[in-house]
């Protein structure tokens, strides 16, 4: 049986800081073993030290301790981290902040101490493979980390770490239930040795019990990183036919999206237990989601077993048995061995998230993080809800017609949960889908055609709160719903396998790859993103130029530029002096030909684009979105406000027209405006031209307006439009738009005369101010500032 977990979302904050290269610490090698060592000022970090890994490796383990200040540890695989005493660095301008190290990270370990450690296996999210992983240590506090001592070292097998045991750190409750005892561990009643268990005291052999049942785990599972449960008695009370004889769950899950960044987990917007996280990230639940390591800040499990056992009036007064061989006959004894491994295993994230408890919300429900913002919900969200990852395996299963669906998966609105919550009652409709178990010598049903040959998982009618959904069905497993003093693993190992526990080597780790266009979200009509490729780089990735347009809170229209990188899917923006990603510029009051000035304004605003994964986001739920041909979440903030937005491309790079003036266009000696141009379908004469213009209002504030219409043999004459009915960036769109007319736009285009060159044109339009006055330019020379399509 299970309780109700503990639960919390993946919330650690990213310090901002704009941090200054220590010496020229770029591009040094380390030997395997061999540790390095060098001072960290304040708030101060090296970048990059490297390990160049063979292919015989099987781990690699990186360390760094320090004497003093707060380092912080972040690896990556093949490119480097952002160095900016690096000319090469492409990111104008060339700041670096401990939250840049981290998006640009694929591990990292920053606890609140000087000691941080990350073990990568060829298992892990992204596999340890031969080749060059760059390594970045940060000094976040106000003091010096001395001696700060970097070590990589590489092993040609997996080293296994401990599942450790705290047996002290009570805690009480009103609640006698919630309760934490530690008593009943140091027990000094005397006691004879039982099954191999040498104890004499009633409390040495409880803890030898559990430090065997640990051990049978350790030796399964194989962990490279130390887990540690925290071990408590309470009184779970029962009578004489049933009682709650132990429970067990992580004490938090994670969460990964753009806004909190760290991405260590192989599936975004799905929920991990710390346990699986712990697992994939190589690092301690501390070093994961930062703050204190000490007590039980940086333990993953908490397992608390019913002292009432073995009282008169619960359940026959059977006591638990804590041999380490099971009790010959069987015997009535509660064997404590097989519960132990029972709860553990759902503290190693054997446990789905889906609602089965109709007083916290509708049933099949998926999860999400309350009001409050710091425990799981199933109703007034204030982020979520998510798939997460043991639902994400499982299946509805037809056994008529002899077809299934996902259990979890796209679905708009909660579209799903009648269907999750007929599941849980199906008695043999709810399965277990993945391969790994399916497959298994141990899975009784295998013999059978798909989807029949899916393992069974505990659905009975009514919903048996703490075991529907969380337990197979299938008998003699250590996991199935009813004690039955089974220690055998039987379906556990091989379902724990696709939730992070795979001792198999997996895939190199695949992300999307964006491509230029104009990017809207159809909740936020009016609103979207001009993303154009600057450039190649042949060391830090392509880099992109975003251009957020959009509507003040008066609904005037604004726009904000940003220049980043695009690193494993995810558009990382960089930083100006005062770390802002997403700048805000006003131009001077003169309008001339080559004139025109833009002064950056310190308005607070950042933005992450990730590609990936991004039809799991609840924002790209929020209505049906299939057909698109590629969806990103949009995270980003101005001021005091922020959003998670669902963008997807207007225009593909299929649907560029020939020839293909599609990109952003700016005047190259009069500079301070500038045209996205979207030119799509059509022929070599004709085809559909969408513009979109920045240029400076009266007052010298950045504007934008919009035309549309034909280009023909190259030109085109558009009417230039401007909203007249805008509507802020947290506001609901409006139902209709209204539009008002600012002026006129003349286009004159030549294709490149050679392939990979740029095209070119003209440009002459007149903006008229609703005040008086106007902005305006005749056959002024234009061209490209973006790569062409293909380049």
């Amino acid at each position: 049986m299970m309780r109700a977990y503990r639960r919390s979302s993946f919330l650690a904050l990213y310090t901002i800081l704009s941090l200054a290269a220590c010496g020229t610490a770029f591009a040094q090698a380390l030997q395997s073993g061999t540790g390095v060592q060098f001072n960290l000022p304040v708030q101060n970090f090296v970048s990059n030290y490297y390990i160049d890994v063979d292919a015989s490796a099987a781990q690699l383990t990186i360390n760094v301790n320090a004497n003093g200040g707060d380092v912080d540890l972040y690896v990556r695989y093949a490119t480097p981290f952002p160095a900016p005493n690096d000319a090469t660095f492409p990111t104008s301008p060339q700041a670096v902040s401990s939250d840049t190290l981290n998006r640009w990270s694929q591990y990292h370990s920053y606890s609140a101490v000087s000691a941080e450690s990350i073990s990568v296996l060829r298992s892990s999210r992204v596999p340890l493979a031969a080749g060059r992983w760059y390594i970045s240590v940060i000094n976040t506090s106000n003091a010096t980390a001395a001696a700060t001592t970097l070590t990589a070292t590489t092993y040609a097998t997996p080293q296994l770490a401990s599942i450790a045991v705290d047996f002290s750190n009570p805690s009480t409750n009103a609640d006698p239930t919630l309760a934490c005892e530690t008593t009943p561990w140091t027990d000094a009643t005397p006691v004879a040795p039982v099954g191999g268990n040498p104890g004499t005291t009633l409390g040495q052999q409880r803890q030898n019990a559990l430090k065997y049942a640990v051990s049978q785990l350790t030796q399964t599972e194989q962990p490279p990183v130390p887990i540690t449960i925290h071990a408590c008695w309470a009184h779970l009370g029962g009578d004489a036919n049933r009682a709650i004889i132990a429970h067990a769950s992580p004490v938090t899950f994670l969460v990964d999206e753009p806004n909190f960044g760290g991405y260590v987990l192989p599936l975004r917007y799905t929920w991990y237990a710390i346990t699986e996280a712990v697992r994939l990230g190589g690092a301690s639940q501390c070093g994961l989601i930062g703050g204190p390591c000490g007590g039980t800040n940086n333990e993953e499990i908490e397992a608390t077993f019913n002292e009432d056992i073995g009282t008169a009036g619960v359940i026959g007064a059977e006591p638990f048995y804590y041999g380490y061989t099971p009790a010959v006959g069987g015997g009535p004894s509660i064997d404590f061995v097989s519960v132990a491994m029972h709860e553990i295993t759902h503290g190693l994230g054997f446990l789905g998230l889906a609602n089965v408890d109709d007083t916290t919300g509708p049933v099949g429900a998926k999860a999400g993080i309350d009001a409050s913002g710091s425990s799981i919900g199933y109703e007034d969200l204030s982020q979520g809800p998510y798939d997460d990852i043991y639902d994400v395996n499982a299946a509805i299963v037809n056994t008529i017609t002899k077809d299934w669906v996902p259990f979890m998966g796209y679905e708009v609105n909660g579209a799903g949960d009648a269907a999750r919550a007929a599941s849980l009652i199906s008695n043999n409709g709810l399965r277990w889908s993945e391969a790994t178990a399916v497959d298994s010598t141990v899975n009784q049903l295998k013999a059978l055609a798909a989807p029949q040959s899916f393992p069974l998982l505990y659905a009975p009618n009514p919903i048996s709160s703490g075991s529907t959904l969380s337990h197979t069905a299938q008998a003699g497993d250590l996991m199935n719903a009813s004690y039955n003093a089974s220690r055998a693993m039987g379906l556990a190992a091989p379902m724990l396998a696709p939730l992070g526990w795979s001792l198999t080597a997996a895939p190199a780790a695949a992300f999307a790859e964006p491509f230029p266009s104009n990017w809207f979200d159809r909740s936020h009509g009016g609103h979207g993103i001009d993303f154009q490729l600057a450039r190649h780089d042949p060391i830090y990735g392509d880099v992109y130029i975003l251009v957020f347009y959009t509507y003040d809170a008066n609904g005037y229209p604004e726009w904000y530029l940003a220049t980043g990188n695009v690193i494993d899917g995810v558009f990382v923006a960089g930083l100006d002096g005062n770390s802002n990603s997403l700048l805000y510029s006003t131009y001077g009051n003169n309008h001339g030909v080559g004139k025109l000035s833009l002064t950056q304004t310190n308005i607070p605003a950042s933005v992450i684009v990730d590609f990936n994964q991004a039809a799991n986001s609840p924002v790209c739920r929020d209505t049906d979105r299939t057909g698109a041909p590629l969806l990103a979440v949009m995270n980003w903030r101005i001021g005091n406000d922020s959003g998670n937005w669902c963008m997807e491309p207007l225009v593909t790079t299929a649907q560029h027209a020939t020839p293909d003036y599609n990109g952003h266009w700016f005047a190259p000696v009069d500079g301070g405006w500038g045209m996205e141009f979207l030119n799509f379908n059509g022929d070599a004469s004709s085809s559909s031209l969408f513009v979109l213009m920045y240029y400076p209002d009266a007052a010298g504030l950045p504007a934008w307006a919009v035309a549309s219409g034909s280009l023909v043999n190259g030109t085109a004459n558009l009417e230039l439009l401007a909203r007249a009915n805008g509507y802020c960036r947290t506001c609901t769109a409006p139902a209709t738009t209204q539009t008002t007319s600012l002026g006129t736009l003349t286009l004159h285009l030549t294709p490149p005369a050679t392939n990979g060159a740029a095209p070119n044109g003209t440009a002459s339009f007149t903006i008229n101010y609703p005040g008086g006055g106007s902005f305006s330019r005749t056959n002024d020379a234009i061209t490209t500032l973006s790569l062409p399509a293909g380049q």
